[in-house]
């Protein structure tokens, strides 16, 4: 009886070794998607200020949405690209945004970034602020933007 006593707690004790391992790989994974995610929002910055419209809009899903104030959702690449040139294209133009919290799914297949943006006024100074929320999907091995929403902080007119 103290042999099967033994290896029940054997077997439990390597039951808890494993799940507290594969626990740890699991939230290093997170962290190392957290990280990626960063600095593919560091990119997209640099890319809105090059007006690098073609790989904005690559960094949707192919089903990804733009959801801007005020007009209509742009679902899709083609449609995501159209919006991003439209607003790109606008005379004196500039965007930066950070994220604040990126969250990503026990999975590793899904995330949420939330953030606040900026644009600079004609005079330098801030022109208009707002909050974001980017839902991003690992799709093979890549992670790509779902949908894209965002608004201002300021009281509608």
């Amino acid at each position: 009886m103290q042999a099967i006593d033994r290896l029940v707690h054997l077997f439990l004790a390597a039951t808890f070794v494993a799940c507290v391992i594969i626990g740890a790989a699991a939230t290093a994974r997170a962290a190392g998607d957290e990280h990626i995610i960063r600095d593919v929002e560091a990119r997209w910055v640099k890319a809105v200020a090059a007006k690098d419209v073609a790989w904005i809009a690559n960094l949707y899903a192919p089903d990804g949405r733009l959801m801007p104030p005020n007009a209509k959702a742009a679902v899709g690449r083609d449609a995501v690209r159209a919006a991003w040139t439209g607003m790109l294209g606008t005379p004196g133009f500039a965007l930066t945004f950070v994220p604040a919290e990126v969250r990503v799914a026990k999975a590793g297949d899904m995330a949420s970034d939330i953030g606040t943006w900026e644009q600079p006024g004609p005079d330098g100074k801030v022109g208009d602020q707002g909050k974001y929320v980017v839902v991003w999907k690992k799709l093979h091995g890549e992670w790509k933007v779902l949908a894209d929403i965002f608004n201002s902080d300021r009281p509608s007119p």
